[in-house]
């Protein structure tokens, strides 16, 4: 039903035109990923990714002024569960949002679904060839970026970073209005009632964590560099790119047939 309202909504500018096609695009990937062979491994590979990023940036972590934006960042926008109900709410009420929203906004939302969307398709691409090519049981520091290296997207990679990087950005401009934090306290319950309650909750939870950091520009720039040399480590060969202190255990799983559905 989400997916004819996407395919039914009337849009008309270029940003609403480009999340409408992003959307389309997740909910097919979803659906993919319902049934796919590595759906519990890709849980995995996104416990081990984000262990590794609370490594890396553990002074930032554990700083009071940054630590709600990035647990945000960690367990709302890039975390190993899935959010099939939020995902569905933004589905049901995008024919509204491109209605009341300002195009800048259609703009934003369209690169957190890209964002989303893109870093779920590089796991997938990923854990491929961890588990199915290399037969990995266990992820270490050195066959991960041995399986990373192989994949050969490093485009795709620095997309992402920038694409983290602009939403980041656009996020600071909205979390000063006034008006935006008393339309999210006087829709809470509104949208409980309507049964979006998850979406409502996201939305809440990431304004009120940037909103306390007072300014995000410092955050982005020292993630974005750290991310962007690691990048260039891995892609150098170097085997021990992170300094992780020890490996992330993986249970021995049956041989992993090849993936029955195909996923866009």
């Amino acid at each position: 039903m989400s997916k004819d309202k996407l395919l039914k909504a009337r849009v008309r500018s270029e940003n609403a035109k480009r999340l409408q096609q992003l959307l389309l695009d997740y909910h097919n990937h979803r659906e993919g990923l319902h049934l796919h062979p590595l759906k519990e491994h890709l849980e995995l590979l996104g416990d081990w990714q984000a262990e590794r990023l609370k490594h890396t940036h553990a002074d930032l972590y554990h700083d009071p002024r940054y630590h709600e934006a990035l647990d945000y960042l960690l367990k709302d926008l890039y975390a190993p569960k899935e959010f099939s109900r939020r995902d569905s709410d933004v589905e049901r009420v995008f024919p509204v949002m491109v209605k009341l929203l300002p195009d800048q906004a259609l703009h934003t939302v369209a690169g957190l679904v890209e964002l989303n969307l893109l870093s779920q398709q590089l796991d997938l691409q990923l854990a491929q060839v961890l588990f199915r090519d290399l037969g990995v049981r266990e992820i270490t520091e050195e066959n991960y970026a041995k399986a990373y290296r192989l994949c050969n997207n490093r485009a795709q990679r620095l997309h992402q970073i920038q694409l983290f990087t602009n939403i980041g950005s656009d996020l600071e401009r909205y979390v000063g209005s006034r008006l935006l934090a008393m339309t999210l306290k006087m829709t809470e319950r509104p949208a409980n009632m309507a049964g979006l309650g998850e979406l409502h909750s996201f939305l809440s939870r990431g304004f009120h964590s940037f909103r306390a950091m007072g300014g995000v520009e410092e955050l982005l720039e020292r993630i974005t560099r750290r991310e962007l040399q690691i990048l260039e480590r891995i892609l150098s060969g170097d085997s021990r790119p992170f300094g992780l202190p020890q490996p992330v255990q993986v249970p021995e799983p049956e041989q992993i047939p090849e993936p029955q559905v195909a996923v866009v």
